[in-house]
């Protein structure tokens, strides 16, 4: 699998990396076994199934996730209609840190939002709410086709749409002077916008095409969001693997 390939070199090459792309092939194999879980199981057994394989890959106690499940059935809201439920779950802080939680939730909201995803039958477009049309979560990557073109990319919800190709996709101010850039040594970018404080990584085909994963692009870029949030800069919406603040 060439993405694997991807990662293990990355590993060698940027050891300061290992552990959030350690973590990110967790993710994708919580995903990849998500996906057949959803394809080949009941409905009434699917959320038993995703606790189990997510307990197992990520070594979750069972305390936990015997407390997780039972959050969500209290919570009396059907987390493949309503995903976002996950991520608004009042879990206890009594065994681990809030900003764990908050990571353990979104990754496990993953598969329940992908199902909704592929459910819905009509969407808005990004430019009537600002926001993702799937999950309502605001957008922190975007990437430049071959034919110059910009597409959102959802680390929430994986929701991907054309946007307009120049300005802020928080405040939505088009003004180019508006936005300064950084750029690190891969070329991928961080736009900041001296509006509102917001800064949008984005990446061209080229970038694509030596990664194949415009998420992995997103962990491997991490160093961008250090030096953008020392500048006063923010991060509105986490990446694939829930970090979103880094200072």
């Amino acid at each position: 699998m060439e993405i694997k390939r991807i990662i293990n070199e990355l590993k060698e090459e940027r050891p300061y990396l290992k552990s959030p792309l350690e973590l990110y092939e967790r993710v994708l194999e919580f995903n990849r076994k998500c996906e057949k879980i959803i394809k080949d199981k009941a409905k009434n057994n699917l959320l038993d199934e995703i606790i189990n394989e997510f307990s197992s890959i990520f070594e979750i106690p069972y305390e936990f996730s015997s407390f997780l499940k039972t959050s969500i059935l209290n919570s009396a809201k059907d987390p493949f209609s309503e995903p976002k439920s996950i991520l608004e779950l009042p879990i206890s802080e009594e065994e681990t840190s809030k900003e764990e939680i908050k990571r353990a939730l979104f990754i496990l909201s993953k598969p329940f939002f992908i199902k909704y995803r592929e459910s819905l039958k009509k969407k808005k477009k990004f430019e009537e709410i600002g926001r993702c049309v799937v999950c309502g979560e605001p957008v922190s990557l975007t990437m430049i086709d071959s034919e110059n073109k910009r597409h959102m990319v959802c680390t929430v919800c994986g929701h991907e749409e054309e946007i307009f190709r120049i300005g802020c996709s928080y405040c939505m101010q088009k003004i180019c002077e508006k936005i300064d850039l950084l750029v690190d040594e891969d070329e991928i970018r961080v736009e900041l916008c001296k509006d509102c404080k917001t800064y949008i990584k984005s990446f061209k085909d080229e970038v694509y095409q030596k990664f194949k994963d415009p998420y992995l692009i997103d962990i491997i870029s991490l160093p961008l969001d250090v030096v953008a949030q020392e500048r006063g800069y923010i991060r509105r919406s986490p990446n694939i693997i829930g970090i979103q603040r880094v200072v």
